[in-house]
């Protein structure tokens, strides 16, 4: 099976799992912030919190602080964990002065728009740390996985910042699913696309080190919801999703997670098209 010939409206017939395709980024940011509302108003009724893995690029956050606003869902029932986040060369998470810098981007978008009942309390917002990596690990164990994980996937078939190794190093399937969280060095591949996609080509200017949740805290999660609405994404949701399961491309082990959904743009639905020339706008 060629699984970049396979058309949106297959999916279904080789993964078990909701595909939703909605027009825009701005539907599928809705649809995300739906979700988290429904799922804290059931946290609310079964007295429990919320635990949620959050990304950064995939999804607008203020659809979120939109939606949790309008039905005033109770803010202290959600616990949040970033899956990652630049390290400065001090070894030390970039400021929030930094224009990459994710906690800022998550304060900015979601946490700082929050009005009333729906604040999320200082101490429910968690990011890993350089100084101890092994707390994200310890936090995501004691809730017994994160309740919904939202994510993405790059160039490479990342999720967080889990990279395959680099071309002609040796690729250990079980070493990369059981990853834990760590500081690392961004894969090349890596900070080219994000180069691309969101400096404008400044490469400089991206921290070459991260920390990053790993593949073992992520595919404990109860649940997760991928989002996918860039032209590329038109290639690599369909190698993560239906190719071999393999290190190389560390996204490709949700194929084993019970419970998936993916949600993407009719841009990332459409098959992958060949051209000659690069294209100059989506």
């Amino acid at each position: 099976m060629d699984p970049y010939s396979i058309p949106f409206e297959d999916f279904g017939k080789y993964r078990d799992w909701k595909f939703t395709k909605v027009a825009d980024a701005p539907a599928l940011s809705r649809a995300t912030a739906e979700e988290v509302v429904a799922a804290l108003k059931r946290a609310e009724a079964e007295d429990r919190t919320l635990m949620a893995i959050c990304p950064v690029g995939p999804i607008d956050y203020s659809w979120w602080a939109e939606a949790m606003n309008r039905d005033e869902t109770d803010g202290s029932r959600l616990v949040t964990l970033n899956m990652d986040e630049y390290i400065g060369q001090d070894g030390e998470p970039i400021p929030e002065s930094h224009p990459l810098s994710f906690r800022a981007f998550m304060n900015a978008g979601l946490f700082s728009r929050l009005r009333g009942r729906a604040r999320v309390p200082e101490a429910n917002i968690h990011f890993p740390s350089p100084a101890d990596p092994a707390a994200a690990t310890r936090l995501v164990e004691r809730h017994g996985g994160a309740d919904l994980c939202f994510g993405g996937m790059g160039l490479t078939g990342h999720l967080a910042f889990n990279d395959p190794p680099e071309p002609g190093e040796p690729c250990d399937d079980e070493q990369v699913r059981n990853s834990r969280t760590r500081v690392l060095r961004i894969g090349r591949e890596s900070m080219a696309q994000m180069a691309m996609g969101g400096t404008g080509g400044n490469r400089e200017i991206i921290p070459p080190t991260a920390i990053t949740l790993g593949m073992y805290e992520l595919l404990m999660s109860k649940r997760i919801h991928l989002t996918f609405m860039r032209s590329w994404h038109a290639g690599v949701l369909r190698r993560a999703l239906f190719g071999p399961v393999s290190g190389r491309c560390p996204g490709s082990f949700v194929q084993e997670h019970p419970n998936v959904t993916v949600t993407l743009t009719e841009l990332a639905a459409a098959l992958p098209l060949i051209h000659v020339a690069q294209r100059v706008a989506e």
